[in-house]
Order: C-alpha cells, then sequence, then structure tokens
C-alpha cells in the first residue's frame, strides 16, 4: 500500500505511517522484495514518520527501506512507548536499521517515546493537509 501511494504520489515529501500495534508481526514487509520496487521509483520524501514502532522484524524492513533508498531524508522519527533502557533499545536498532548505509548523507534519526497511549489513532484532522502533522496527538490540549 505504501508503494502504491508513492507512485501516485512522486513528489510527496512528508509521510506519516501509524505502524500496527498488534502484538503479532507478520513481517508484511519482506526484505528480498525491496530490489524491484527501487528500479521503479525515486523516492523523494523528506521527512518519515513511523508512529508506535517496535522494532519488531516487519517493522525495521519498512524502515530499512527508506533508510536505505530515500536519497532526499532529511529527517526519519521513531516513535514508541518509553523504553526502561532506551539506550540500549536505540543502539540495537541502529544495527539493524542499517543506519551507516543510508542513502541521504544529511539524513537525520531521532528515537522519541510517543506521549499518547490511546489505542485509537488521531485522525480528526488527517484530511487537513496543511497541518505539519496530521496524527498529532491533542487529547491533552485543553485539559
Amino acid at each position: 500500500m505504501v508503494i502504491s501511494l508513492m507512485r501516485y504520489f512522486p513528489c510527496m515529501e512528508k509521510l506519516y505511517i501509524e505502524l500496527s500495534d498488534f502484538p503479532k508481526d507478520n513481517n508484511v514487509w519482506p526484505r528480498e522484495h525491496h530490489h524491484g520496487l527501487i528500479r521503479c521509483l525515486d523516492i523523494n520524501l523528506k521527512k518519515v514518520v513511523l508512529k508506535n514502532y517496535r522494532g519488531t522484524e516487519s517493522h525495521v524492513n519498512l524502515a530499512t527501506f527508506f533508510i536505505l533508498n530515500a536519497k532526499m531524508l532529511e529527517l526519519m522519527r521513531f516513535e514508541s512507548i518509553a523504553y526502561n533502557d532506551k539506550k540500549q533499545l536505540i543502539a540495537m536498532q541502529q544495527r539493524l536499521l542499517e543506519l551507516k548505509k543510508k542513502a541521504s548523507r544529511g539524513a537525520h534519526f531521532y528515537f522519541t517515546a510517543s506521549s499518547c497511549h490511546h489505542w485509537l489513532p488521531h485522525i480528526k484532522h488527517v484530511h487537513d493537509l496543511a497541518k505539519g502533522d496530521p496524527f498529532r496527538c491533542t487529547c491533552l490540549e485543553g485539559a
């Protein structure tokens, strides 16, 4: 689905993906399919946000696809739940994600803890393409 979206919108610069929060990982993004996709895509993404990132095999494969192929990438943010040993998690993810092989020399990678832990996504403003982050949690605003 992500590849189809990028084919229809080749000039897309920002991509926000809310990853599945289900415990079972079906690896819907197998690494062996990456090479055929690259030939038909020129990835112009500058910003990728992966919300609910857990570092499962499927999540790592999806993220690695963008890291290795998005030549214009400036920022990639991995949002996840808070972990007790964040330093160990980041070190492990840096190895798995092959950050040293990134396609964009100027890309920066951030691992952040999500401030919202609701099961349902915040999609009230997803239709408003002028918003910087249409999935930003607004549940604490005005409280």
